[in-house]
This record gives structure tokens, sequence and C-alpha cells, in this order.
């Protein structure tokens, strides 16, 4: 007795397991990928809530105490960049 083999493709077990092993490997990949990349931005990225506000400035007295406090914390004194936003805001007094 001869029987007819007329299986074509792949059984559901088989595609079962093949299904479950790349999926168990993108969530490995994924959650490895994540921890790294948390990891790597935590500890060089500096959060919005560590930085204090810049306080408003309304009067020239406020306008030249920043002035000099810049200057005496600043240790390069060649710091442009500072200046010439304070005497931005100097010109608009």
């Amino acid at each position: 007795m001869q029987y007819k083999n007329s299986q074509h493709g792949f059984s559901f077990v088989e595609v079962l397991i093949a299904s479950v092993v790349v999926i168990g490997m993108g969530y490995l990949g994924y959650t490895f990928y994540n921890n790294y990349h948390t990891k790597k931005t935590a500890s060089t990225s500096q959060t919005a809530s560590d930085v204090p506000a810049a306080p408003t400035i309304t009067t020239t007295a406020e306008l030249d105490k920043a002035s000099t406090v810049i200057d005496q914390t600043d240790s390069q004194a060649s710091s442009t960049n500072d200046l010439s936003q304070l005497d931005g805001e100097l010109s608009n007094f």
C-alpha cells in the first residue's frame, strides 16, 4: 500500500515555532537597544528641569547687576555672546 504525500508547505506547528523564535529575538533585540540608548542619553543629556529659568529683567539696574554677575562668574572674560545679549537688552530700554 502506498501513501500519497500531498503535503505542500509548512505545518501549523512549524510556522508557530518559527514565529515564536522570530518574535522572541525581536523583543530581546529591542530591549537591549532601548537599554543601551537610555543609558547613553541619560549620561550625556541635560533636561530642562536641570536648568534654572532666566530671570526677567525689567530695569536698567537689574541689567547692570546681571552684567556684573556675568563678569564675575565667567571664567573666560572674552565671552562676547553674553555681553552682546545684554547690550541688546539695554538698547530696548
